[in-house]
């Protein structure tokens, strides 16, 4: 993106030949109403008769409707702004908002004429563009790459300050402070309001200087897995989302947070193949088998399906499902309990009893983050960025605003425990050495040698040899290609 932001204040007035057109004039949902105060390129955009939504647009005639002056469309506003990199740079569309701004009354009206375009459109439409700014500053700022992000706002700030005409509308000086407060890095929706409910005690294990994985209790070591989990959830912002830009690899381009989320996700599992693989008595490894199960379950008690299904992926990879002499000594309640999980996370059906179950879940919650990112590659790969006419397919645009906002909706409520330092560091020093995945095989087939008929190692497994469930890991490597 340019970090030169240049407007050309070319407004529109219609001349006597620059009349709108036919379709034009019939493209306000009144057409009773004259044609000066209708839409300029109701020709530009395509709508969906049946759900009255936007399909495509030229960018002119998305703007307009952006910023419409006789009707407010929310839910259009909203994901535009969400998704507006994957179709034009902040500065061109900065640029289009001020040209919309100062857009001048056709010519021939007359002076009364003049005057009701001035009252029911031209205000209208200064108004909604400067609501759009606030907005798109405040609840919508997308990090642009390298210092364009500070550039871009400073130069947008002094143009909004120095316009006599902009800062004069209602809500001008809320803009303005909005910008301020991006110029001085300080984020203007609060993601993490403080807490309204004490938070339980935390479960101390008796010594915190030498911890031990079966000392902690499970539902505390659920909740320190959880503050962690939560805290890289809560980062991920919609521009990490778009155009796949988790799986760029170039020279220039840096991890996102949805590419830590990706990587603690993998981290876990290997951590609970690693832990178990460690011990040399059976018993041992039964006895942590039960317990990282029963640490799974209690993450699924609080909501947190994104840790759940690191462990259980953890415990269904090759190494540690082959374990043929450890698997037949846990009881079946904790079998039951494991099974319970892996239905609930089953691939069957697009993940269909998960989604259902997500579906009535209240937050707080840390949802599975891999499904959102398969939805998002499926719209990406799947549906074109252009329609064969050249406009903007904004219809994509809505299918990918749909998945950002599943995304958002629990990242406003966090969850209110205590952090435990001690356990905090044993659980990041822990994922932070943990083994690859060959490592972990070797070492299970030192364990338990291979039966005759078991097939080398190919990586990972789904949970069970049917293949009905897909593991963090396997779907996390999927979305980075």
């Amino acid at each position: 993106m340019s970090s030169t932001i240049t407007v050309t204040m070319e407004t529109k007035r219609h001349s006597g030949q620059d009349l709108p057109s036919e379709h034009a004039r019939k493209g306000s949902i009144n057409t009773d109403t004259p044609w000066y105060l209708q839409l300029d390129h109701a020709n530009e955009v395509v709508y969906d008769p049946a759900i009255c939504t936007v399909r495509q647009g030229t960018l002119t005639g998305l703007v307009e409707h952006l910023t419409r002056h006789d009707k407010l469309d929310a839910v259009f506003n909203d994901t535009f702004l969400m998704t507006y990199p994957s179709f034009v740079t902040a500065s061109e569309l900065f640029e289009k908002l001020l040209v919309r701004f100062y857009t001048l009354p056709p010519e021939g009206l007359s002076e009364s004429e003049t005057e009701t375009w001035i009252q029911q459109k031209q205000k209208m439409i200064r108004f909604r563009v400067v609501n759009i700014l606030k907005n798109w500053f405040g609840r919508f700022w997308l990090e642009l790459p390298g210092e364009d992000s500070l550039t871009f706002a400073r130069q947008a700030h002094h143009l909004v300050q120095t316009s006599p005409a902009i800062t004069e509308i209602p809500g001008a000086q809320q803009l303005l402070v909005v910008m301020e407060q991006r110029l001085q890095d300080k984020s203007t929706k609060h993601l993490v309001p403080p807490p309204i409910a004490s938070a339980p005690p935390p479960i101390i294990p008796k010594n915190l200087r030498k911890i031990k994985i079966l000392d902690i209790d499970a539902m505390e070591f659920a909740r320190q897995l959880t503050i962690l989990e939560y805290q890289h959830y809560a980062r991920i912002k919609p521009l990490e989302c778009l155009n796949k830009s988790w799986q760029r690899k170039g020279p220039n381009d840096k991890g996102t947070n949805v590419n830590a989320m990706i990587l603690h996700s993998n981290q876990l599992s290997n951590w609970v193949g690693a832990t178990i693989l460690a011990q040399t008595e059976i018993k041992k490894r039964v006895m942590l088998i039960k317990q990282f199960i029963t640490i799974a379950d209690k993450c699924r008690s609080l909501n947190n399906y994104a840790t759940m299904m690191s462990i259980i992926s953890g415990l269904g990879t090759t190494p540690i499902y082959r374990l043929y002499m450890t698997w037949p000594q846990l009881s079946p309640k904790v079998m039951n309990t494991l099974e319970e999980m892996r239905e609930l996370m089953s691939s069957t059906k697009n993940f269909g009893k998960y989604r259902e179950n997500l579906r009535c879940t209240h937050p707080p919650c840390v949802p599975f983050l891999g499904i959102y990112l398969t939805d998002l590659v499926f719209i990406e790969d799947g549906i074109a960025n252009h329609a064969p006419n050249g406009m903007i397919n904004f219809s994509k645009r809505l299918k990918v605003g749909e998945v950002l906002q599943d995304i958002q909706q629990f990242q406003s409520t966090p969850y209110v425990f205590q952090s435990v330092p001690e356990l905090q560091d044993y659980i990041v020093n822990g994922l932070q050495s943990t083994e690859e995945f060959g490592d972990l095989y070797e070492r299970s087939i030192a364990l338990e040698p291979r039966r005759m008929g078991e097939e080398g190692f190919s990586g990972h497994v789904p949970y069970a040899a049917t293949g009905s469930h897909m593991s963090s890991v396997v779907i996390a490597s999927m979305a980075i290609r």
